[in-house]
């Protein structure tokens, strides 16, 4: 088992950086899952390794912004509003529209944005103010003039280059409104500027448009005189026909006007209107009449809506229920019933007689109506004769007056569209307005001493965090257990934090401390780390000194023994021992008495006050301690301790430097690898590992020790609060 597991981890080894995924096991796959979480607690560590270098280039970011702010000139912004419609308000109801205006919504405002930062608009304002004749005005912007006079042309391009540095134009996204602002030191100036822009602008259009229209009003003026000469030849031409045929207009007798119809065409109109009306009256009262006819003469329709036929009914039903009261009470020859019956026989007579002056009126309707149509058909005969005869006389009448109307409606036609244009280029209509007028700034838009110092913190924090990640990515020391996996290729088996007091032994011997907790943890990552549990010889070794491995030695020893195993801690460092004045021990004999001893010398053995924990010390110092270590007396040692012992923790020298790890750890059953966290290099402990690996040594793995959790990657996870749970628990109880 030995033998196939430093194989593997010879393998893994053979290149510099090479790492294979299949010794890492369940703890490659763990990083492959969390490497999202592992980028972050890496960051936050290297953040916090480095606050106060960031901390410092920070704020020295932030006094330079203040400095900055401090000593710049200041900027001050003034700002009008614009809206810019692509159609003006109609004033006239026919003003000529820019043509660009039609199109695109989007194009047509970006078109208008473009005129704003034009070079001709900057001119225009320039000449509005007298900028190329007021050498104040590179006085107010705090700029050295050229070396000209005021009005040369380099004067005026250095003015223009001022004005379109200074102008921002921002077009407001959804909406027709433009932001026009000009900057300069002087708040007047730039209030000045603002308004002479949008105004230039709004006057600029309105010129634009003007010069459009010139050549349209030229060519309907040359248009208007031509027509106007036809209109009047054929105007004479018709009158003088009109006159010889004798045909005359009814619309005020003037042949010039409407459709030139005739007097005899008008009544014969007239009179067929009449004739058509006269048989609807006389078909409408001849059904009328045979209806009265045919119907009873108290069931027409008319005799029942006629007021008096109805007062003279209601008369007659009082009188009915009077009569029908009184029968109740007399006899039919009574006085009373006698004079009321006379009453109805008296109104039914007059009902019938108002109803036949209804029906005989019905019928003198419908006579009447037959006469007036036989009349206007005779009318209307002797009319249309006339008519026929004039029609064949009024074709050439009809010919003049078309030519004659063509005529004028092309005439009124161009004199229409000429008045407008005339009216348009006097009364332009405008489709930009000024919506805020540009004030006097009270407050410099720039500099800003709140925003410099919240942008120098964000740009120091941005260049402090780039050199910390470069100080990061450039440092050789191993800090996490990742950076263990990423850099050793070997498993992380444990963690031991760094003493809060400087005093491992202290917190060692503290069951509820952290130091223990990782330990129990450690040992059990030891039980697993291998198919057959345990190595019964365990060596724990380092790349160099004072990185922590005699303290996992003597710990891991205390452990094993607490959980009930026969546990000997051997002190195999010959040139720098430290078991036995940790246990208060003599170093008489030792670990190197054994090497010289063909048995096993029962004096180099020392129990402790912990149960089955026993101590081997180092013994005296040899002269060189690697010829002592030859294979077949490490071999023997060890045999002899592995009859009397469960564990057998060896505390061996540091690998980089000296030949003593190497050889015993290759006759260990399995190596512990100890690095100290934040100080490990990567490219010792690699050499260091590659060495024990040609000794064909068993690495299980790396135990990371004084890892401070409040700076590591593991904070945030919550390691350094559970493995302070005791302590909690104390504080409670």
């Amino acid at each position: 088992m030995n033998k196939e597991a430093a194989i593997l981890n010879h393998d893994r080894f053979a290149g510099d950086d090479a790492v294979d995924p299949a010794a890492h096991g369940q703890a490659h796959r763990t990083d492959q899952h969390s490497q999202g979480d592992l980028d972050l607690r890496e960051i936050r560590a290297a953040l916090y390794r480095n606050r106060w270098l960031i901390g410092g280039i920070t704020a020295v970011a932030i006094i330079a912004g203040l400095l900055l702010a401090l000593l710049s000139t200041p900027i001050y912004r003034s700002v009008a509003t614009l809206q810019i419609d692509q159609q003006g308000p109609e004033i006239l109801g026919s003003e000529d529209q820019d043509p660009a205006a039609s199109g695109d919504v989007e194009v047509y405002l970006q078109t208008q944005v473009e005129v704003l930062r034009s070079r001709s608009l900057a001119d225009r304002v320039a000449r509005s103010l007298n900028f190329y004749q007021d050498p104040s005005f590179f006085e107010k912007m705090e700029i050295t003039p050229p070396d000209s006079t005021p009005g040369s042309g380099s004067w005026q391009r250095a003015v223009i280059n001022i004005l379109q540095q200074n102008l921002t134009i921002e077009l407001t996204s959804g909406t027709r409104l433009v932001d026009v602002s000009f900057d300069s030191p002087n708040p007047r100036l730039s209030a000045q500027v603002t308004n002479a822009f949008a105004e230039e602008f709004i006057a600029s259009t309105l010129q634009r448009r003007f010069d459009m229209s010139a050549y349209s009003r030229q060519f309907l003026q040359e248009q208007l005189g031509q027509t106007r000469e036809r209109l009047e030849e054929s105007e004479r031409s018709l009158i003088e026909y009109a006159r010889r045929t004798g045909i005359t207009n009814v619309e005020n007798g003037n042949e010039l006007e409407g459709s030139g119809q005739t007097l005899t065409g008008s009544n014969l109109a007239a009179l067929n209107a009449a004739y058509a009306q006269a048989q609807t009256d006389r078909i409408l009262a001849e059904q009328k009449w045979q209806q009265a006819q045919s119907t009873p003469l108290m069931r027409l329709g008319d005799v029942l809506a006629n007021n008096s036929i109805q007062t003279l009914q209601a008369q007659k039903a009082q009188v009915q229920a009077e009569l029908e009261g009184e029968r109740d009470r007399h006899s039919a020859d009574y006085p009373t019933v006698r004079q009321l019956r006379a009453r109805v026989e008296a109104l039914d007579d007059q009902i019938e007689a108002q109803a036949t002056q209804v029906r005989n009126a019905i019928r003198d309707q419908y006579r009447i109506a037959v006469n007036q149509e036989r009349s206007l058909m005779a009318n209307v005969n002797e009319l249309r004769g006339a008519a026929l005869g004039e029609q064949s006389r009024g074709v050439q009448l009809t010919i003049l007056r078309r030519e004659a109307d063509t005529n004028r409606a092309l005439y009124d036609a161009l004199l229409q569209r000429f008045r407008e244009l005339n009216a348009a280029a006097g009364i332009t209509a405008n489709n930009i307005l000024i919506i805020d007028r540009a004030e006097v700034p009270t407050a410099p838009i720039w500099p800003r001493p709140l925003i410099n110092a919240f942008l120098g913190a964000v740009i120091g924090f941005g260049l402090a965090a780039a050199i910390a990640f470069a100080r990061e990515r450039l440092d050789d020391s191993i800090r996490s257990s990742e950076d263990v996996e990423r850099k050793l290729g070997l498993p992380v088996l444990g963690i031991t934090p760094k003493p809060a007091n400087a005093d491992a032994e202290t917190e060692m011997l503290d069951p509820h401390s952290p130091m223990s907790e990782s330990i129990y943890a450690l040992r059990t990552a030891l039980e697993l780390s291998t198919r057959d549990g345990l190595p019964q010889t365990l060596l724990v070794t380092s790349t160099r000194p004072a990185e922590g491995k005699s303290t996992t030695s003597e710990a891991l020893a205390r452990e094993f023994a607490q959980s009930g195993r026969r546990t000997v801690l051997v002190d195999a460092d010959m040139r720098r021992p430290s078991v036995h004045h940790n246990f208060h021990l003599d170093n008489k004999a030792g670990f190197s008495t054994l090497l010289t001893s063909p048995t096993l010398v029962p004096e180099a053995v020392k129990p402790t006050d912990v149960d089955n924990l026993s101590v081997i010390p180092s013994g005296p110092i040899p002269p060189s301690p690697p010829r002592l270590l030859s294979a077949d007396t490490l071999d023997r040692v060890f045999n002899q301790l592995r009859e009397r012992f469960d564990v057998i923790v060896i505390d061996a020298p540091p690998v980089l430097g000296l030949a003593d790890a190497p050889q015993l750890a290759s006759a260990a059953g399995g190596v512990l690898y100890v690095v100290e966290a934040h100080a490990g290099s990567q490219g010792q402990a690699k050499a260091s590992i590659r060495r024990l690996l040609g000794a064909g040594t068993n690495i299980l793995g790396v135990v990371l020790t004084k890892y401070d959790f409040s700076q590591g990657s593991y904070s945030s996870y919550g390691y350094h609060d559970y493995y302070s749970y005791g302590g909690h628990d104390r504080a409670e109880a």
